[in-house]
Formats: structure tokens, C-alpha cells, sequence
């Protein structure tokens, strides 16, 4: 998943001379009664639809997939067995509503940071430093939101990605972002024309694995270091995270062999 290893409101510091692109966010979810299901629902039915996602997405962000249950699900949203299936007829149902309902948010916000990068490319104004800018954006702006279900998605998401058996509803999401991904690709390979095409797809694809960690692992990596969650320390731990991809990117692509 590119963008939202992807996928918000930014701007903090920056320096290079041009503001840090803000993507559009929303804290409220894709409107459900937009949904081709939802449609034929009534207000209670969209509640009681909404009420299981919102259960789903906290479940599967604490313990992944397999950790979790039907049973659990209804619980947590305080349903019956029969109104969860009604739904959502099985586990594998409920985790693709929730990835489902905020797909068209988390595109449209990194369809605004490729756009942007593109922008300054037009203008010549634009380095490594701004390619991978427009990689972390989102999830930038989604981790340093007040809406916590940002949060879950992408931790949802990481641990979902991340899986050695990843299911094939999971890479179907995924590939909603690959238009966008290869923007990207194609900018770095426009940065570095001397690098090998595969390398140049290596490298965006390293930018991804470290971004699918630190969803998956944000609270921790903060813990670790005594800080407190805000907005403040997501930002600080991007603007590390931002100097240490742009260095090693750079490193690999002007090398001649990414196993070296």
C-alpha cells in the first residue's frame, strides 16, 4: 500500500523554500450511505452497520485478523449474532467493510500529496526530499489526528500488509494506491536516470517497509523513548524518519547494486 504506507492536515517545518503540502482530511469516515450496500439501509441500519465497523477496526488494529473473533466483533459492538451477519456474513466481510469505508478519503488525500509533488517538479523545484514527502503526507497527517480511527486503519493496515499469507482481499486494497505508487517510481527514476529501473522500484519499495512499521508500531517506538503521543511527537519522529529515507534512498540509487 503506497500512500498511506501510504496516505491529512501538515505543515510543519520544512525549509527547501515551498510549503509542506496539506492534503485534504477529513476526521469523518467516507460517508457510509454512499456505500452500494448501504444504500437500500435505513438511518437505524446505517448506525448499527456503522457501530460493527467501528467495533472491526478497533479488534483488528489490537490484535490483526487472526486474533479476532465474530464473536468478539458483536460484543465489542453490542449487537446480535444475526444483525452482525446480516452485514457482514462473515470475518472476512467485516475487514474488507473496514478497509472499504475509508478508501476513497485515503486516495483522495494521496492523490492531493502526488499531485503536489508533481507541482514542483513542473517548477523544477523538486528533489528527493519532496518525493518522499509526498509518500508520508497522509499518514503523517492521519497519525497526528484527533480522530483515533486514522489511526487504527493504518495500524490495521500495517499489520494486514505485513502478513506472510496476505490475503487477497488485503493486496485488492493495495492496489487501489499502484496508479499513484508508480507516479512516485517514476519521479525517483527521473531524480536518479542512471539507477537501474529495479533498483529505483527497490528503493520506493524500502520507503514502504518503513512506514509500514512505524503504523504498526508508533505508540511503542514513542513509549521506548518516554515521549508522550501528540501531534508535536509524530511530527518530530516524520521529520527523522523523512532525513533518514531521503539519505539512504539516495545512498542506494546512486550506488550500482542495492545488495551492497
Amino acid at each position: 500500500a503506497g500512500g498511506p504506507v501510504h496516505a491529512g492536515p501538515l505543515a510543519e517545518r520544512l525549509g527547501h523554500g515551498y510549503a509542506r503540502p496539506m492534503p485534504r482530511t477529513s476526521s469523518t469516515p467516507v460517508d457510509e450511505a454512499q456505500a452500494p450496500q448501504a444504500k437500500r439501509l435505513t438511518s437505524k441500519g446505517l448506525r448499527t452497520r456503522s457501530a460493527i465497523l467501528d467495533a472491526a477496526e478497533r479488534q483488528f488494529s489490537e490484535r490483526g485478523f487472526e486474533g479476532v473473533s465474530l464473536r468478539q466483533i458483536m460484543d465489542e459492538a453490542g449487537v446480535k449474532m444475526g444483525q452482525l451477519q446480516h452485514y457482514f456474513p462473515t470475518k472476512e466481510d467485516v475487514f474488507v467493510g473496514v478497509l472499504d469505508r475509508r478508501l476513497s478519503q485515503v486516495t483522495a488525500d494521496y492523490v492531493a500529496a502526488v499531485d503536489d509533488m508533481e507541482s514542483h517538479v513542473e517548477a523544477g523545484q523538486a528533489d528527493l526530499r519532496v518525493v518522499v514527502r509526498a509518500v508520508m503526507s497522509v499518514s503523517r497527517a492521519w497519525l497526528s489526528a484527533e480522530d483515533a480511527g486514522l489511526h487504527r486503519y493504518l495500524r490495521m493496515l500495517a499489520l494486514s500488509t505485513m502478513s506472510f499469507d496476505q490475503p487477497d482481499y488485503v493486496r485488492s486494497h493495495g492496489q487501489s494506491f499502484q496508479p499513484l505508487n508508480e507516479r512516485i517510481i517514476r519521479q525517483l527514476a527521473r531524480l536518479y536516470p542512471q539507477a537501474d529501473p529495479e533498483r529505483t522500484r527497490a528503493a520506493y519499495h524500502l520507503i514502504e517497509a518503513n512506514l509500514l512499521s512505524v503504523y504498526a508500531n508508533v505508540d511503542s517506538l514513542l513509549a521506548r523513548s518516554r515521549i508522550t503521543r501528540s501531534p508535536a511527537a509524530i511530527g518530530n519522529l516524520y521529520d527523522h524518519l523523512e532525513d533518514f529515507l531521503v539519505g539512504g534512498i539516495d545512498a542506494v540509487l546512486r550506488q550500482g547494486d542495492l545488495s551492497n
